[in-house]
């Protein structure tokens, strides 16, 4: 009997949409795109019958923007590729499909914004304006350089105040594997003032809403939680500043942290970028030094803009 498309999506997520080894985030989008537009337009197909040009169409009548399509060739090139590997056809019908063809070149990527240290300063004396935790979760996100999720997804059981570590474990990140954030005093401090809104949750963030709670449990945030908020205070013209998303506080640190001359390749481990060549042979050190002291000039410069006071450091120097 031949496989229709539908039984052939829910063939592929029961076996390959999991987590672990793939990330939370790759598994929600990858879902979507087979349950909101691949499946609703081919679903009743039969995956034998499925042509090139059912899948120029599927991208075309979805209207979305070209980042998005890219994402749904992707999605139905892993979904047939699956069907390829059950036998269930010869030749994946995504082959040879350009999304340039269908669409144009890529339009520009949007240039990070570093946020300069005026609008810092701006931002953050009045920050609690967007709401106690989200406040702290913002000063937490901006000083650790951690990603959104990565954040939203903290347990306490991974924090040791003593040591002053963050456990960041692989299922939390991009990159699929766990990391060392080094806690410092002043971040200390903002985690343990979150510690007491949290109640006995496991979570730093614990999901607020009834209807997030009554849904999936008791959690964690959703990742657009600390974003939404921001977004509706400058929606009322509470922050008087460039607008800028979740990865921006990430550009904003290493551009200020390489001002304050602390090296390339400092800022890159702070930022848990993957080393490169020798130095991601060798260096598996979990605690880094350098990357402590790199984020406790960072943490006082945000407690600097936060006070109003001035600031005034000497670059990090390398020791001979």
């Amino acid at each position: 009997m031949a496989w229709t498309v539908r039984e052939l999506i829910s063939d592929y997520k029961e076996k390959k949409l999991t987590t672990p080894p793939l990330a939370e985030g790759t598994v929600y989008y990858r879902k979507w795109d087979l349950d909101k537009i691949i499946g609703p337009k081919l679903g009743s197909m039969e995956v034998r019958n499925v042509t090139p040009a059912d899948i120029v169409h599927v991208i075309e009548s979805s209207k979305r923007s070209w980042t998005i399509c890219k994402r749904l060739l992707t999605s139905a090139k892993l979904l047939f590729a699956h069907a390829c590997g059950k036998r269930l056809i010869n030749v994946n019908p995504c082959v040879g499909i350009d999304l340039t063809a269908l669409m144009g070149a890529r339009p520009p990527i949007r240039k990070r914004v570093m946020l300069a240290e005026d609008e810092l300063r701006a931002l953050l004396k009045d920050i609690n304006d967007i709401g106690v935790e989200n406040g702290l979760a913002f000063r937490i996100l901006l000083a650790t350089c951690v990603r959104s999720i990565e954040l939203a997804k903290a347990r306490w059981e991974h924090i040791d105040f003593e040591l002053g570590t963050w456990w960041v474990p692989a299922e939390s990140v991009k990159t699929r594997t766990g990391f060392l954030v080094p806690i410092t005093p002043t971040v200390a401090e903002w985690f343990k003032s979150l510690q007491c809104l949290s109640g006995d949750s496991p979570w730093v963030l614990p999901a607020r809403t009834d209807r997030r709670r009554k849904r999936v449990g008791d959690t964690h945030v959703g990742k657009t939680t600390l974003w939404a908020a921001i977004t509706r205070a400058f929606d009322r013209g509470d922050i008087d500043v460039r607008r800028f998303t979740p990865h921006d506080t990430r550009s904003t640190a290493k551009g200020h942290m390489r001002n304050m001359g602390i090296p390339n390749d400092i800022t890159e481990i702070a930022l848990n970028h993957a080393l490169k060549g020798m130095e991601a042979v060798y260096d598996v050190r979990e605690e880094i030094p350098e990357r402590r002291q790199a984020l406790e000039k960072w943490a006082a410069f945000i407690e600097a803009c936060e006070t109003g006071r001035p600031w005034n450091v000497q670059p990090i120097r390398r020791v001979a």
